[in-house]
């Protein structure tokens, strides 16, 4: 195909995923039709399928490109780790997922766990992209062992699990159920949960530096 002919292609496929984004968070990927995504693009319906031939390719489409970013980008993190503490590098994968659950297509990775638990293609590429994602967590787990930001005991595989727990479902739901907590009151959370001592009152200095790193965090993800 020329290349001129393939940039075309390839602008008509994002505008169609863009459009399909935001369908499927106003109706809900079961709740949406091709019929709302035509009519909400403007085109018409042998249009559509030059490009995609079913709703299912059009959400896979969508999968591949917002947990394959989430995954390049939580192993640049760990490229990136190195003078890092522990509490900064898991900051930056919060605000990483909350940048990625509350922008455009907010709610996909609900869409998409609910789709996946019917639906076995889709749960057979879910399940890929998550293995992906817990191998650059290990990654990031043995990092941080490796420079004493965690015990040298740790299993970095079985770390690898509790971050993922941690971020994603978790904060996921958090961000997207109940009023929202910023990166650092999150984290601190869990440190509460598990920690004996009692917790620290937050003073409005200590608001203020948290604010800070959130800004801080959010340019390093972006």
């Amino acid at each position: 195909m020329p290349k001129i002919n393939q940039l075309m292609v390839d602008e008509k496929r994002k505008f169609i995923i863009d459009v399909a984004r935001l369908v499927f968070a106003e109706k809900g990927y079961q709740g949406a039709t091709i019929k709302d995504i035509l009519n909400a693009a403007g085109i018409s319906n042998g249009a559509l399928f030059v490009y995609f031939k079913s709703k299912q390719e059009i959400l896979l489409t969508i999968m591949d490109q917002n947990l394959g970013a989430f995954c390049a980008r939580v192993d640049a993190i760990a490229e990136d780790a190195n003078g890092y503490s522990r509490d900064d590098v898991l900051l930056m994968l919060l605000e990483l997922v909350r940048q990625t659950s509350l922008g455009s297509g907010r709610a996909m990775s609900l869409h998409v766990w609910s789709t996946a638990m019917v639906d076995p293609v889709v749960k057979a590429s879910l399940n890929k992209h998550f293995e992906a994602i817990l191998h650059a967590l290990t990654h990031l787990a043995r990092k941080l062992r490796d420079d004493h930001q965690l015990g040298a005991a740790i299993h970095p595989a079985r770390v690898a699990h509790a971050m993922f727990a941690l971020f994603i479902p978790g904060y996921i739901l958090q961000l997207l159920m109940f009023p929202a907590m910023e990166p650092r009151t999150y984290l601190n959370a869990h440190r509460d949960l598990w920690e004996n001592k009692s917790p620290k009152a937050e003073n409005a200095a200590e608001g203020q530096k948290a604010e800070q790193e959130v800004s801080h965090f959010a340019r390093f993800v972006q």
